[in-house]
């Protein structure tokens, strides 16, 4: 099993790189998506409507357990018990090409922390079936700290085309480190926006492993903005190829 997460400023192409990579790997093995983003953006970027599968998020299924709009076969039971039996029967997606879960938005006051603890705990339980897991992380940088998984292989930061979102990765990493989340490898990819001519500055940094570039597709532009799937795009799509590239630099492919 190979868990990977992607991370970086806001806009810089995170959930793109995750689902191209999910579309990627499609046929390599049992695939596993997590949405750690509360913004939720990673179902639509894959096809996948949670409404009409009639699949609800970790704070969702939260909010129902909360207000008691639960099974009555389970009314009874503990917090933990109810929670494991709503997410077996409504939180998570099995598909044929990937499986996936969401944490989404929160609806009630108060920090994240009880639905982090159980995606934490879900996590854990349902790893071990997939040889890969894929995880879109939140912009910035308060999310790690909340730990959701406490081990990853390989850790992809986005870079967009400041200096700033480099200045991210390099905070990041020494979150990472100081709060004791295990992992292999660090690796850098140019977002978008980042210009190309400078992409020699990213291969250079001694600190990171730079993998190469996600191409500019106007196809991903036209798709994100009609709310469509990155899986519809076809197997010439540049950004695919750039994706391809990035997955057989790290051994993937």
């Amino acid at each position: 099993m190979k868990k990977i997460a992607s991370i970086g400023r806001g806009g810089a192409g995170k959930t793109c790189f995750i689902a191209g990579l999910a579309r990627v790997l499609a046929d390599k093995g049992p695939l596993l998506l997590i949405d750690a983003d509360p913004d939720q953006n990673l179902a639509e970027a894959v096809g996948l409507d949670m409404d009409r599968e009639g699949i609800k998020s970790v704070s969702g299924l939260l909010f129902d357990v909360k207000a008691g709009a639960v099974d009555p076969r389970i009314e009874k039971a503990p917090l933990a018990q109810k929670v494991d039996f709503l997410l077996s029967h409504h939180g998570l997606y099995e598909g044929e090409q990937f499986d996936f879960f969401s944490l989404g938005t929160k609806w009630s006051e108060g920090c994240y922390c009880q639905p982090n603890n159980i995606l934490k705990g879900l996590i854990a339980r349902l790893e071990e079936n997939y040889r890969y897991v894929l995880i879109d992380s939140p912009a910035g940088l308060e999310h790690l700290n909340r730990r959701i998984t406490t081990s990853l292989d390989d850790i992809y930061a986005i870079i967009g085309g400041s200096k700033k979102a480099l200045d991210n990765a390099r905070r990041a990493k020494k979150i990472i480190e100081e709060i004791k989340i295990r992992f292999g490898k660090f690796y850098l990819a140019a977002g978008y926006d980042y210009p190309p001519g400078k992409t020699g500055d990213l291969a250079g940094d001694a600190e990171f492993s730079y993998l190469g570039p996600l191409a500019r597709d106007p196809e991903v532009a036209r798709v994100s903005l009609e709310g469509g799937s990155l899986f519809s795009l076809p197997d010439s799509s540049p950004f695919l190829e750039s994706v391809r590239s990035i997955a057989r630099a790290a051994g993937y492919l």
